[in-house]
């Protein structure tokens, strides 16, 4: 059961999101559509009152949430002091400080277009390592260190060992054999099936957006999502319809609605642990889910790195055989460093999938297949896998006791969990100010696919610090900080 701490505010997040409206036609300065990246500037300015740093702010976050993408055409500066009626100084400002920023780029004689945006790596900070840092999602690394020395020192005393630099499309037989294994323990059936290996989920994620979607075409996802999603659909010309959430995670009826219009091409869902609410689907939840997507004929994509935390619950792809695309991998579960997913599909989809895998990246790498493999069957991926779930559980009742008397959703083993914030902050305000304190977290703007305004929110990684210690220490700073904001406010 999902746990709810709503102490002092509305779960504004999980209330009816608006669909984007979207266009096939790159949007250029005379278009109809060239203003839809200002909508819900006026709540902005509120919160910022000098102008032109609210219009650069406006900009970047149309830009992460898709309405504007690389390459499109902005208005000129004329045209935007216009528009707003501001003057031609301010607009230039804004367009100045966005090129600074590298938001956007001018071509000589041809105006000002939007550059390629980075909202991946401004969500998970994975490189920072002069904070403490709560921003990405990863198991805990010690855990497996012993099995994974043991496991390269077999590796290394087996004949034949440069077999492992060659080239291998699709892995050796081991590696399939390892792959139905896991998948099977995992209770992923697989009758009808075909099983392809990629190189991770955000690699599996691609291949099949690429494989069930073309340019232009509309992609449901939870109104907040994985930035990594968000990421993939701004580079692929995709359009992200946000289908509204509530403690389950989606909305049947949401989902029911946007289908209804056919407007929705296919699908993505994460049924366990959903990145960044923590939403669980209950098994009722997921036969409604299946419902719909039969009903329609949609294909969905269940990504399931976080299935293994809730392994009670049956796959969601198991409730639409036909409709779905399974995706799970060994980051989050064993060793993200491995950099091995597998996908389980219709079988007709088989050749094109491994098409996809080959064209993007040849193949997985055969070495880090084997060690998966090794650990597999070994059973001590399974016994990482135990394992950090009883250190994610851990991290969680620490978070609890730091947390009394402020409002979050988590499970009771999930990774991370959604902080709620009071009205005195902002997302971007919260961050801003953890980071100044030496610790990061991820705002809801990076997560947020809908055209409202995102909710006052973060995700916290808990299992990121290396040691309970560090946690505690950044844990006690964002108590502080909220205890300071709501004092100050009073």
């Amino acid at each position: 059961m999902l746990r709810i701490v709503l102490l002092m505010m509305d779960v504004g997040f999980m209330s009816k999101a608006l669909n984007k409206q979207s266009t096939e036609q790159q949007k250029t300065d005379t278009d109809t559509d060239s203003w839809a990246w200002l909508s819900g500037f006026n709540a902005r300015k509120c919160k910022q009152p000098i102008l032109y740093l609210a219009l650069v702010e406006q900009l970047q976050y149309a830009i992460e949430q898709g309405w504007l993408r690389a390459g499109d055409k902005l208005a000129t500066h004329r045209e935007l002091s216009q528009h707003l009626q501001i003057a031609v100084a301010t607009a230039s400002k804004v367009y100045r400080h966005a090129r600074e920023q590298g938001l956007i780029h001018a071509r000589v004689g041809r105006g000002s277009y939007v550059s390629s945006f980075p909202v991946l790596g401004k969500a998970i900070r994975a490189h920072d390592y002069q904070s403490i840092n709560l921003s990405i999602i990863k198991p805990q690394l010690a855990i497996g260190e012993v099995f994974l020395a043991q496991q390269l020192q077999a590796l290394a005393a087996q004949t034949q060992l440069a077999d492992l630099m060659d080239y291998n499309a699709q892995g050796s037989y081991t590696d399939r054999r390892a792959a139905f294994e896991w998948l099977t323990a995992q209770g992923v059936a697989l009758d009808d099936k075909s099983i392809s290996i990629c190189s991770g989920a955000q690699h599996g994620l691609m291949v099949l957006i690429n494989c069930l979607s073309e340019y232009g075409d509309n992609i449901a996802v939870e109104d907040y999502c994985y930035p990594g999603i968000i990421s993939l659909a701004n580079q692929m010309g995709r359009n992200l319809v946000a289908i509204e959430m509530d403690q389950q995670g989606m909305c049947p009826q949401s989902l029911e609605d946007a289908c209804a219009q056919g407007k929705i091409k296919m699908l993505v869902v994460v049924a366990s642990h959903q990145n960044p609410t923590a939403a669980v689907m209950s098994i009722a939840r997921r036969k409604a889910i299946a419902k719909i997507v039969k009903k329609y004929a949609i294909p969905f994509i269940d990504d399931d790195v976080y299935g293994f935390l809730s392994p009670q619950l049956p796959a969601l792809a198991n409730f639409a055989p036909k409709q779905s695309f399974y995706l799970t991998s060994l980051s989050k579960s064993v060793f993200p460093g491995l950099r091995v997913a597998y996908i389980v599909a219709p079988e007709q989809y088989k050749i094109r999938i491994d098409a996809q895998i080959r064209q993007s990246i040849w193949m997985p790498a055969p070495l880090t297949l084997a060690l998966a493999s090794k650990l597999i069957f070994a059973g001590q991926a399974a016994d990482i896998q135990r394992q950090q779930s009883e250190q994610a559980a851990k991290r969680q009742r620490l978070a609890a006791q730091f947390l009394v008397g402020f409002s979050y959703f988590s499970q009771p083993n999930s990774y991370h969990l959604w902080l709620l914030l009071p009205d005195v902050f902002t997302s971007e305000s919260f961050c801003q100010a953890l980071e100044q304190r030496g610790v990061l977290v991820s705002s809801s703007t990076y997560f947020n696919t809908s055209e409202q305004v995102a909710c006052a929110a973060v995700r916290i990684a808990l299992m990121a610090p290396n040691s309970e210690d560090e946690l505690v220490f950044a844990l006690k700073i964002i108590r502080t900080l909220l205890k300071e904001g709501m004092d100050n406010h009073k």
